[in-house]
């Protein structure tokens, strides 16, 4: 029942939180069949949180065994479908329990259940992939050993993709891999288990590896985000989903710096200089607008000057509403995280909880002064949107000053505008001339 209700809160919850979420492939894990979910880790707690809201399936959780500590907390724990797993460096007074842990979980997939496992061992924000624990693959293998290889246990590499996952009204996509079936791999591992549970381990890092962005280079996200925000580039144009765009940009340039490094060099000198110069204009939210004529960039102007003026008592009411719970929720969150990974899933914890708080309170206000239940359900109902919309209305304004400032800067500095359509113009032309090379190599 607990598990019911509060994947029904996070549901609504992570919808609200992010601005898209995209699942793709779902229909690779199957109801009637064992499974075992193995997403990367990006964000703590929000990991799997985002998986199990978005799936058909009860899933349980290994989790580490270090949050079991008090017999309250084990209760909810268990009725949350979370099973601890105890790690040497952490409790190595409790790693023998871990052969009790590992039953539950063969008894789990002989009741086709839906297990999750973060093969990775830890959380990391960083685009890479650590190397994976075999535990999971353990797991599989020795469950269907103890039954003859006949419970048909679908391994299912999961990737999680968040555009920031410690900012509010970010992008997620989850892109769920091909599943890897153990029974493939009975002859295999009745001959040598070691060597199976390595090559199925090897298996599932191949499946995540197609189902996130990776960068080794660290430097090269922000020529990914640059890219992705700032250019037009043929290879990702009409994307619909900004995973997919990022993905592709990214194993472009993984080409051009193995076979044109010298293209590569210049092409991140050239997006570092454009960017700069958007910047210290103030004009990085004006990007696309820096094309528009002048009676388009006016006429935009004014349509976003009327939303504001018809949008205003609209953002009081729910920036009135919702300013509070907002500003405990940051405060808190800045004041509580020591780790930059627990970020987002301490910000949506807690924006649940005094959201939730304040959302209740208020409607018993209205129910308390207008004694009309129509009323109150109504403000219950629109009570969210309130805020979204008042969220919305701050980022138009911000878009409007923009607009205005470019305006500006069109008339006073027609120059350097013109600079930054040619500096960009030259950027696409490089990477086309990139996409031909590698084309005909």
């Amino acid at each position: 029942m607990l598990y019911r209700i509060l994947k029904f809160i996070f549901s609504y919850a992570i919808r609200k939180y992010f601005v898209r979420l995209t699942v793709l492939n779902k229909e690779r894990i199957p109801l009637d069949k064992p499974v075992i979910l193995l997403p990367n880790h990006r964000s703590a707690f929000m990991d799997p949180i985002v998986i199990a809201a978005n799936i058909d399936r009860k899933t349980h959780f290994l989790t580490r065994g270090e949050s079991f500590t008090r017999p309250m907390l084990v209760k909810i724990f268990n009725s949350l479908g979370m099973i601890p797993i105890y790690r040497k460096e952490h409790n190595p007074d409790k790693v023998d329990q871990n052969k009790n842990i590992f039953r539950h979980c063969f008894k789990l997939m002989e009741d086709r259940g839906c297990l999750m496992i973060f093969p990775e061992g830890i959380c990391q924000t960083k685009y890479l992939l650590a190397p994976l624990k075999t535990g999971a693959a353990r797991i599989a293998l020795e469950a269907e050993d103890k039954n003859n290889f006949e419970l048909d246990i679908h391994l299912i590499p999961v990737g999680i993709n968040y555009s920031n996952p410690h900012r509010f009204r970010g992008n997620v996509t989850l892109t769920v891999g091909e599943p890897i079936l153990t029974k493939d791999y009975q002859n295999a591992y009745q001959s040598d288990a070691w060597k199976t549970t390595d090559d199925v381990t090897s298996e599932i890092d191949k499946g995540l590896r197609d189902c996130i962005i990776t960068v080794e280079d660290q430097e090269q996200v922000q020529m990914v985000q640059q890219i992705e925000r700032y250019v037009s580039f043929h290879p990702v144009k009409g994307s619909e989903d900004w995973f997919v765009s990022w993905q592709t940009i990214n194993k472009f340039l993984n080409r051009i710096h193995a076979e044109i490094p010298n293209a590569y060099e210049e092409l991140r000198f050239r997006l570092t200089h454009y960017v700069g110069s958007l910047n210290r204009l103030g004009l990085t939210g004006s990007n696309s607008l820096i094309d528009l004529s002048k009676r388009d960039l006016q006429n935009l102007i004014i349509a976003r000057g009327a939303f504001l003026i018809l949008g205003f008592p609209l953002f009081l009411v729910g920036f009135a509403l919702h300013i509070l719970p907002f500003y405990l929720t940051r405060k808190l969150s800045l004041t509580v995280v020591k780790r930059v990974d627990f970020m987002g899933s301490v910000v949506l914890a807690l924006g649940v909880l005094l959201f939730s708080i304040s959302a209740i309170v208020e409607t018993w206000l209205v129910w308390k002064y207008s004694q009309n239940i129509l009323i109150t359900i109504l403000f219950f109902l629109v009570l969210p949107s309130l805020g979204l919309f008042a969220y919305h209305y701050s980022s138009r304004w911000v878009r409007w000053r923009e607009s205005v400032k470019l305006r500006r800067v069109r008339k006073s500095r027609k120059r350097i505008i013109q600079q930054l359509m040619l500096d960009r113009s030259e950027i696409e032309s490089l990477l086309q001339s990139g996409l031909e090379q590698i084309k005909g190599s």
